[in-house]
């Protein structure tokens, strides 16, 4: 249809859409009418592109409910790390997006034009800007610029231009958060860091649970698991795993994975394969989790629970063992501690002490009872001590003294008088000294690592490594923070979490060996720039395999000191490396996720990961107006638990899950009638592939009918239907699983007319 020659156009079937505008240049039908049978389009629905009738416009109503949205098209304030993202992620599923920020690089520009993003360089803290890039007719408005005052000022602005747009905020501060979403009942706020932490606390931790989450915020929800498991035999997944959901296969000698693969699937030796289940589906096919504990603590960590695991559980820091643990910690800390403190001048002021103490109470034992008329018949060693310390500290009560002594053992009292009062005031003075020093060092944020073992030296103390440090402590492990800005405002929060902190560069060798990197198990390299952490991650990498051949050089010399018993026993076995983690984990924060890619296969780095990558479909979420449960990465693939509830009118109803064929698995279906019995809350089960036709499940198959009595549908077969207000909870890669929603949301109308 050319510009201007719009006509009524009537669809046959189940409705009718009067068509009542043209398809201009900018690519906009303007919908009058409603479309009848499954659910109604009501308002001014539109395709609105940028590009003409044939753009990448998307469909009026997308992620809203009811088509209260008009073109559906979303604005970006802020192309920062996560500003790209958000439009990369929203362009590659369709969704047109219009960008706005005026401190954009030129090499930025042009990358996110190429995408097909219209960029529009002006500030957002004025209403003209959001009014150019069609706030009235947009879905949602997400601000993610660098500071939360420019993303406040934008929420404000875009609140007051546009009272009834979505809008999503990326707001560091809680509390300031808090009070934005009181103030604005609009607006949805989310936290980069704290959304991305979880993935990285899972990272820095050695267990067989690649990821864990709950299906909702109850105390006792059912949990899921997500493993990682080597194929030794040959055999059918079905049979091996049965009901467990199978999300990424890769087989041997192969680079990319195979997404979401059937239940059907043969496995051969040498494949990786990935699983997603319940904890209880673990246990029932045999395979008991080592990590079982790992899982319920990452899915509390997920949920954002304070509390997790058993009081009794003895891995747990308030265990029994775990308390036993903790006080040999303590005792190892302060041990460790004055072994640190006694530097060469303490260690001669003492030794001074011990020597002058012990000389005076061999004379006096000796000579003071024949040289002193006063002295008592019997005057033993613990006397001669007695008066030896007495005399030094310049006390005396009278019981012992020198007054009818001879001269000589007169003069030899005065000396030790003189010589005891001077060396204890020295030692006096040290003592002093630490414990200021010490004091300060609380008061400050700082402190000494020498007395932990296994911890996770994280560098860098921004939001994320503070998110992450905070998830690594509530799972009780030890952690030590290199953070070069001694002015950092995250500093007290490392002291209330009694976190030690080196004040130094981590690209410094000296620096990562005061952190314990000889007795690490994990270094987490999570500051905002991607060079300082690879140079950070190599350095450190570096010293450690230096310590490691420095210790093995050293194997043979040792054993013969062992074998031979003598005080260096204990010593060298406390501080080998190769005690308790011999290999160093890495764990590296990068923002260019292809980048990342080649990084963990060139540099031998076991996990890179990007925050904004796993923050951003959190925002895609808010701004389409989808539940996103969880994110975690697959064979480097990011993958995303969501729930959504079925539209009326939209691309899911009618077509069975087979028909569907959207890439994705099933987690659940939740009947409309069984959510509004239980409000929602249920256990939930792993289901069916809607990627492929030969996955039948065995489940229960619903043609058109509900689930037996009503209830939760755990198991959808292939032959399942969807209908409006049906809940469906689903898992796969993130593209997917946008498609799906825009799937959900998009109404067919055919125009009649011609061109």
């Amino acid at each position: 249809m050319a510009a201007g020659s719009g006509s009524p156009g009537v669809t046959g079937g189940n409705g009718t859409v009067n068509v009542h505008g043209a398809l201009d240049g900018h690519g906009t039908v303007n919908v009058h009418g409603a479309l009848d049978g499954h659910g109604a389009l009501s308002g001014h629905g539109a395709v609105n592109g940028q590009g003409g009738s044939g753009g990448s416009g998307a469909f009026g109503g997308l992620g809203g409910s009811g088509g209260s949205d008009s073109s559906g098209h979303v604005i970006v304030c802020g192309l920062s790390n996560l500003g790209l993202r958000l439009a990369e992620q929203l362009r590659a599923s369709g969704v047109t997006v219009v960008a706005i920020d005026d401190r954009v690089a030129p090499a930025t520009r042009r990358r996110v034009e190429r995408w097909g993003v219209r960029v529009l360089v002006e500030s957002t803290r004025g209403a003209g800007a959001l009014r150019e890039a069609g706030i009235a007719a947009a879905l949602a408005v997400v601000s993610c610029h660098e500071t939360d005052l420019d993303n406040l000022g934008t929420a404000l602005v875009a609140a007051e231009t546009a009272p009834g747009v979505r809008l999503v905020v990326a707001i560091s501060n809680r509390q300031l958060g808090d009070q934005l979403a009181d103030a604005l009942s609009q607006v949805r706020v989310l936290n980069r860091a704290e959304l991305a932490g979880p993935s990285f606390v899972e990272a820095c931790l050695r267990s067989d649970v690649t990821h864990a989450f709950p299906m909702d915020e109850r105390s006792d929800a059912e949990v899921f698991a997500v493993i990682e498991e080597s194929i030794i035999g040959r055999h059918a997944f079905r049979a091996r795993y049965g009901d467990l959901t199978p999300i990424s296969l890769r087989r041997a000698g192969e680079r990319l994975p195979e997404l979401c693969p059937p239940r059907d699937v043969s496995l051969r030796p040498g494949d990786r394969l990935t699983l997603l289940g319940r904890l209880s589906e673990f246990h029932e096919r045999g395979m008991t989790v080592a990590g079982l504990h790992d899982a319920r603590l990452f899915a509390a960590l997920a949920g954002g629970s304070a509390e997790h695991g058993d009081p009794g559980d003895p891995r747990e820091p308030g265990g029994v063992r775990g308390v036993w643990r903790a006080t040999v910690a303590r005792f190892r800390e302060i041990v460790s501690m004055i072994r640190g403190e006694l530097d060469p001048p303490f260690r001669f002021a003492l030794a001074a002490v011990v020597t002058i103490m012990m000389v005076g109470t061999v004379v006096l034992w000796l000579t003071y009872a024949n040289h002193n008329e006063a002295a008592p018949a019997e005057f033993g060693p613990l006397d001669a001590l007695y008066l030896t310390v007495a005399t030094m500290a310049t006390v005396g009560y009278g019981d012992f003294n020198f007054g009818a002594a001879d001269e000589w053992l007169q003069v030899f009292g005065i000396g030790l008088m003189l010589l005891g009062a001077l060396s204890i005031a020295v030692v006096y003075a040290f003592i002093t000294n630490i414990i200021i020093s010490r004091r300060l060092e609380r008061v400050m944020g700082r402190g000494r690592a020498g007395a932990v073992r296994g911890h996770v030296i994280l560098c860098g103390l921004g939001s994320v490594g503070v998110a992450t440090m905070n998830g690594l402590v509530r799972a009780g492990r030890h952690v030590v923070v290199i953070e070069r800005d001694e002015n950092n405002r995250y500093l007290p929060v490392a002291r209330e979490r009694g976190v030690p902190v080196i004040i130094g560069d981590a690209t410094v060798r000296s620096t990562l060996l005061e952190a314990g990197l000889a007795h690490a198990a994990t270094i987490a390299v999570l500051t905002s720039d991607d060079v300082a952490n690879l140079e950070a991650v190599l350095s450190a990498r570096e010293a450690h395999e230096e310590l490691r051949g420095a210790w093995a050089a050293r194997r043979p010399a040792r054993r013969a000191a062992r074998r031979g018993g003598g005080w260096s026993r204990g010593r060298m076995r406390e501080s080998d490396p190769d005690t308790h983690h011999p290999d160093l984990r890495v764990v590296l924060r990068i923002f260019d996720t292809t980048m990342a890619d080649e990084v963990e296969r060139r540099f031998g780095i076991h996990t890179a990961r990007s925050a904004s990558a796993l923050a951003t479909p959190y925002f895609v979420g808010a701004a389409l107006g989808y539940d996103v449960i969880s994110t975690f990465y697959v064979q480097r693939t990011p993958f995303l638990v969501a729930r959504m509830t079925i539209h009326a009118g939209g691309g899911l109803v009618g077509p069975t899950l087979r028909e569907l064929s959207t890439g994705t698995r099933v987690l659940a279906v939740i009947t409309a009638a069984a959510n509004a019995d239980t409000g929602g809350d249920v256990n939930l089960d792993s289901g069916v592939n809607l990627d492929s036709g030969a996955d039948t499940d065995g489940g229960v198959e619903r043609d058109g009918q509900g689930a037996p009595g009503g209830g939760p549908d755990y198991r959808p077969g292939r032959h399942t239907r969807l209908r409006p207000g049906d809940e469906l909870f689903v898992v796969g890669p993130v593209n997917r699983i946008v498609d799906m929603v825009r799937r959900n949301q998009q109404v067919d109308i055919t125009t009649a007319g011609t061109a």
